[in-house]
């Protein structure tokens, strides 16, 4: 008997062989279904994408990482090619890296010298006065969603030319590097890098997975994190990820542009759906300072196909959903879109409540007034006794109540 249940037993031995042989089995089968999947979804990227570069009159480099499905795809993906202003996105990076190891504070304050001023894009140099003191963190905010060359370079100077190379190499991406300060090839630390790329070089491989470990919270901490991503969503060139894009889907990146170089990544984010994304071009004929330039367009269409292809085909809006039972500030798509349209059809008097799919202080506020005027308690949030209240919900094809 004791050798039953310590194992001796030939027949439990048997037993124990082929459940373990079972599970095993099973555990290679779920694996190459995963595989599969991939493989295939990896094929249906390129599918959508390569039809998009056949014929460009460029080089071209692109790297696509699905979150949800852990799929990659990529075409030239550790080629090495020109960043143009991309750079500053890993120089954000060190920064905030900085700040976490105490080498520098956001608040700290940065005077403005007319030595410091340089052209191109931004604000700085064109409307402040040398003289003028703002903060690293403004410095750092007008880098990112303005592109300004003025506040790139104070930056630079709080964190030292060499540190962004050298964090990038720290985190795995060798060949990320900054090159020189902008607009300021006297003071490079690389000059064959300079000469050869210019401001910065990158891979789309090493651009993905660094926007990548950004929304996972994994280079800095949360607030950090947040306060990165919010730079990166308030990008103020809409030419390229952004322009085809429906608005619920939020686009956190950083562009690119010299005279032969068009540049954009980073991350676009939908209802169940996060696309980590890079298009590199260089060597590009058209050569043209317009919205409607080749490598602008080409970035455009590509983030279009690739959204549409991997985001979710249906959203629910049932009222019932685990998603809707606590709908609260912060929340985007379909289904807040239609409660906005609901809102605004139900609320009496109806308030101003834009229909964008961002649930955001405007929405919340109408939440409330809502909940007041259905003697429920006032909360904001959008819980099971709000969504019962307000009823079916107004999709898009249904045309607002007339007042």
């Amino acid at each position: 008997m004791s050798s039953v249940f310590m194992g001796g037993s030939k027949s439990v031995q048997t037993i124990r062989t082929a459940f373990f042989g079972v599970f095993f089995l099973i555990a290679i089968s779920i694996a190459g279904t995963q595989v599969l999947a991939q493989s295939n979804l990896s094929n249906s990227i390129a599918d959508t994408i390569q039809p998009l570069i056949k014929g460009y009159q460029g080089d071209v480099a692109v790297a696509v990482y699905h979150l949800e499905s852990d799929t990659h795809w990529s075409i030239r993906g550790d080629v090495v090619m020109p960043t143009a202003s991309l750079i500053k996105l890993p120089v954000m990076i060190e920064a905030y890296r900085q700040v976490a190891a105490g080498k520098v504070q956001l608040d700290q304050r940065i005077d403005l010298r007319k030595e410091d001023m340089v052209q191109g894009s931004g604000i700085l140099t064109s409307h402040f006065s040398p003289g003028t003191s703002l903060s690293l963190r403004d410095a750092i905010r007008l880098m990112i969603v303005y592109s300004d060359n003025t506040a790139t370079n104070l930056v630079v100077d709080a964190i030292g030319l060499p540190a962004t190379t050298a964090a990038m190499k720290e985190l795995g991406y060798t060949e990320t590097q900054l090159n020189a300060k902008v607009f300021r090839r006297d003071v490079s630390i690389a000059p064959e890098r300079s000469e050869k790329y210019g401001l910065g070089s990158t891979t789309a491989h090493d651009m993905v997975n660094l926007v990548t470990r950004l929304k996972r919270g994994e280079l800095a901490s949360l607030e950090s994190t947040e306060a990165m991503l919010d730079h990166l969503v308030h990008c103020d060139d809409k030419s390229r990820f952004s322009l085809l894009l429906p608005t619920k889907v939020k686009v956190a990146h950083k562009t690119g542009s010299v005279t032969r170089v068009r540049t954009d990544a980073g991350l676009l984010m939908g209802p169940g759906c996060t696309i980590a994304l890079c298009v590199l071009t260089d060597n590009n004929k058209d050569i043209r300072w317009t919205d409607d330039n080749a490598g602008n367009k080409l970035s455009a269409d590509i983030a279009k196909a690739v959204y549409e292809l991997l985001a979710p085909k249906t959203v629910d809006k049932d009222a019932s959903s685990a998603e809707a039972k606590a709908m609260r500030i912060g929340a985007t798509g379909d289904l807040v879109e239609s409660l906005q349209r609901t809102l605004k059809a139900k609320l009496s008097p109806p308030g101003s409540i834009s229909v964008d799919g961002d649930f955001g202080p405007a929405t919340e506020a109408a939440v409330k007034a809502f909940q007041k005027q259905e003697k429920i308690e006032a909360t904001g949030v959008v819980d099971v006794a709000t969504w019962k209240a307000l009823g079916a919900l107004i999709e898009q094809d249904q045309p607002l109540p007339v007042p």
